[in-house]
This record gives structure tokens, C-alpha cells and sequence, in this order.
């Protein structure tokens, strides 16, 4: 089997809601989520499809940078080559684009697709996962508010079924959001708290060591992405575990940060660090050897990486030590481009079962929101 051509699909999809951050305010407001679908054909007429979404300020790739990465310097250079051969795909694609993982997420999830369709096997089963995946318990997003609104919502969600909260905090609305939050969904749900780079070291710190009499599970990305000795200097001030998401974007960042004491878990996604399932598997298995606790996360995606995020879960149970966070349709905005959404609903997510990542794509849908599609080959 031979890569014939790859087609690079930009795709717009507007917000149903805004999502308020520390120090970024409220995230895109009037700006369309922009994703990237790769298509991959194989002269056996067998295609896949991967998907990232770059979402800058969190991301420091975007939607013209992924496309113009894959049309110019990774598309061409693995024309030809065999979708199997993961290794020489990825010898490839990081001698061409050192860094750029998401834009070589995006292909190595197609690569995947291919090789379970051919198959006829779910992606979580050529990871080692069982002949049947089990539903997955999945942590809900909360954005910053006021602590009355967020003890609201969180009732609310755990009502429906959630056993997990992810609370956005930033200065002022930190301890007292986090105090009614505990409140409201009581002792057994476990809450952890996302930062997006809003603090300083010593204010941090401080805050840390008050909320910590509410069971926080992890604390997320406290300190500007950059600077990784300030990011150390929390972790080793504070029991709370830290776990970095801005900060991570290569291989190097993963050493890096655990060389500095800096990782008290490491959060995944399908797009970085690294990026693509293939990383995903080699960190995971390292982190398992380093008895670092790990899970995997998201940034609001589609339905091509959620399946992939779930397929991940799926087959790398014994590997992955939290409760995971996936978020896309139909919270985020009103239609999906694949024909059976994944299925985010009571608090679980589940893995498509049919083969490759188990979706259809939906031609109508992505015609709908295309700004224009890139063939090369």
C-alpha cells in the first residue's frame, strides 16, 4: 500500500459559547473555532482522515501555518511511502518540520485510520486495548465566573452525570470559586483547577496552599509557558500536583520538564506534545515506566480527534492513570463533521467501534465549512 494524495481541509465552525480564561479573557469571542482535517488516499482506494485544531494563544501553530506545513514540506516528502510504516513516515516528517507536531498529528491520525480500516479493526485494539471498549469517565469544563454561577453549573453537571470538574480560575476568582465549587458537588467528585498561565510564582504559590484544603486533584498550567524554572519552583513549593499543557509542545519539553522536577502529571493530547497517536503511545509508555501519573485532554475539537482521543483511552487503559477531559459537539457549536458524533454524553465518553476510528465523514457538513480544500498528489 503507497500514499498517493493527501488533501488538506481547513474547516470553520462557529461557537455556540464563549469560554472565559485567566489572562486570555474570553477565548476568541466573535471568532470562529478554526480546525484542520487531513485526508490521506493509499492506491488501494483505503483513506483516513486525522484532525487538529489550532487554537492560538494556546497553541503556537494556526490554521494557515498547519496547512501551509503539510501542502509544502511534509505532503510531498511521504508521497509514496507505505502507511504502515510509521517509523519512516515519522523520519520523514521530522527532518522536514522539526517541530510543528500538530500539523503531523493531523497526518499520523489518518495513518492510523488507514491501518485499522484495511484491517477491518477499531484503532484501541491495534493499541493493545480489548475486543470491546468500555464507556469512559470524562471530566466537565467550567469556565471563570462568579463562585455562585460556577457552584450552579457544577451542581448541574454532576446532576447529569459527571464525576469530574475542571474549574478555570485566575486572580480574584480563585479561592472563593474553587471553596463554593467543593460545596456544591460534594466529597467523591474530583475537581482540579486550570490556570492558563495567569499567575506569578510567589501569588501562585500562595493560592495553592489555600485551596488545597478542597481536594484538589492537579493544578494546571499556573505560570507563563516559557518560563520552566518558575514552573519548577511551584511544583516543588506546593503538594498539589502540577500539570503543565502550554508548556508542552515537543519531545524536548517532556524531558525537559521531568528532568526539572517540574511534571506531577502529564496531560496528552491527540496534537501535542509531539503530536499524533504514535507519540501519544511512546509517552504514555514511558510515563508508565516513570510512574508518572498521565490523561488525556483537549482543546474543544471535532469529531475525527475526539474518536481519536477515545480510541487512545480505550487502548491505553493500563497506561492512562486519571480521568480524562473531552469536549467538542454539541456543547461547543451545533454540527460536527462526521455522521455519528462521538457519544459525550452523562459524564462518559465512549469509542466508536468500527474499524480504523470508527466514523463517517459527513461530505455535506465539510463542503458547508471548508474555506477550501489543498490536494497534493
Amino acid at each position: 500500500m503507497k500514499i498517493t494524495k493527501i488533501e488538506v481541509i481547513p474547516i470553520n465552525l462557529q461557537k455556540k459559547k464563549v469560554l472565559a480564561l485567566s489572562r486570555y479573557g474570553k477565548l476568541g469571542e466573535g471568532m470562529p473555532f478554526e480546525f484542520i482535517l487531513a485526508r490521506v488516499h493509499t492506491d488501494d482506494g483505503i483513506s483516513g482522515v486525522g484532525e487538529c485544531p489550532p487554537l492560538p494563544p494556546l497553541s503556537p501553530e494556526n490554521q494557515a501555518v498547519v496547512t501551509e506545513m503539510i501542502k509544502r514540506w511534509i505532503a510531498p516528502n511521504i508521497m509514496g511511502l507505505d502507511p504502515f510504516d510509521l517509523e519512516g513516515v515519522w523520519e520523514k516528517m521530522d527532518y522536514w518540520a522539526p517541530t510543528y507536531p500538530m500539523a503531523k498529528a493531523a497526518i499520523d491520525m489518518a495513518l492510523w485510520d488507514i491501518m485499522g480500516r484495511s484491517l477491518n479493526v477499531p484503532v484501541f485494539k491495534l493499541l493493545g486495548g480489548g475486543s470491546n471498549a468500555s464507556k469512559i469517565p470524562n471530566v466537565a469544563l467550567i469556565g471563570i465566573d462568579t463562585p455562585a454561577k460556577v457552584a450552579t453549573e457544577g451542581k448541574r453537571l454532576v446532576k447529569e452525570g459527571y464525576t469530574g470538574i475542571r474549574l478555570k480560575i485566575g486572580p480574584k476568582r480563585d479561592v472563593s470559586c474553587v471553596k463554593a465549587m467543593r460545596e456544591a458537588i460534594g466529597e467523591d467528585v474530583t475537581l482540579r483547577v486550570d490556570c492558563n498561565q495567569g499567575y506569578g510564582a510567589t501569588d501562585v504559590i500562595k493560592m495553592i496552599r489555600e485551596i488545597e484544603q478542597f481536594d484538589v486533584e492537579l493544578v494546571e498550567q499556573p505560570t507563563v509557558w516559557w518560563d520552566f524554572a518558575t514552573l519548577a519552583k511551584v511544583a516543588g513549593s506546593v503538594d498539589t500536583p502540577i500539570m503543565p499543557h502550554e508548556s508542552l509542545f515537543s519531545m524536548a519539553d517532556v524531558k525537559t520538564l521531568i528532568d526539572m522536577g517540574a511534571i506531577g502529571v502529564l496531560g496528552l493530547k491527540t496534537y501535542r506534545p509531539a503530536g499524533g497517536i504514535t507519540n501519544v503511545r511512546r509517552i504514555l509508555d514511558m510515563a508508565r515506566v516513570m510512574n508518572i501519573p498521565t490523561l488525556m485532554h483537549d482543546d474543544l475539537e471535532m469529531g475525527v480527534s475526539l474518536s481519536a482521543a477515545s480510541h487512545i483511552i480505550a487502548g491505553c487503559s493500563k497506561s492512562i492513570t486519571q480521568k480524562c477531559e473531552l469536549s467538542g459537539f454539541p456543547e461547543w457549536f451545533n454540527e460536527d463533521i462526521i455522521k455519528e458524533p462521538v457519544k459525550l454524553e452523562k459524564g462518559y465518553i465512549e469509542a466508536p467501534k468500527g474499524p480504523g476510528l470508527g466514523f463517517e465523514l459527513n461530505e455535506a457538513a465539510i463542503k458547508k465549512y471548508t474555506t477550501g480544500i489543498v490536494t497534493v498528489g
